[in-house]
């Protein structure tokens, strides 16, 4: 089996990239491909066309990887002042989701639940440091993810005081 999580544990069912005036939606099985699809079809309302379908098994992407035959169009450059606030509000809904959704490295818990117990709370402080760590970890010290602010998570959780 094949899974990739983000690093709050959130399994990841698919990766949605616009490639020039494509937008590309690449997922690991058919089902989830026709969920995609419904779903950009649904939010998108006749911005896109009909969609093209690839399948590309497993053993096919390695050896595309190996022969150097994949290829990645650099990202449009995006204003930091456009991106950034876009980006920040992805976030805010992502993580005000995620405080209500099992996550792993609490014990498959919700933050919300874990934080009613003293052990819970320290967990939830670790867990928000591994968060405000990775994302602070990013190369570019002005890219939106390495100046999200978590500090509405810790307050909303009450555990300002564990934060150092």
């Amino acid at each position: 089996a094949w899974g990739v999580t983000m690093a709050n544990g959130t399994p990841v069912l698919g990766n949605v990239e616009l490639k020039g005036r494509a937008l590309v939606l690449a997922v690991t099985s058919a089902e989830r491909a026709k969920r995609g699809t419904a779903l950009i079809t649904d939010a998108l309302a006749g911005l896109v066309g009909s969609p093209l379908t690839t399948i590309e098994t497993i053993e096919q992407a390695m050896a595309a990887r190996a022969e150097g035959l994949t290829t990645s169009e650099p990202a449009p450059a995006i204003a930091p002042e456009v991106a950034t606030p876009l980006v920040h509000a992805m976030l805010d809904r992502q993580y005000r989701a995620t405080l209500d959704e099992p996550v792993g490295m609490l014990g498959d818990i919700s933050p919300r639940a874990a934080v009613r117990t003293a052990a819970g709370r320290y967990r939830v402080a670790g867990w928000l440091k591994h968060l405000e760590n990775r994302s602070s970890a990013h190369p570019e010290p002005n890219d939106p993810m390495a100046t999200y602010d978590f500090t509405w998570m810790w307050r909303e959780l009450g555990i300002e005081d564990l934060r150092k």
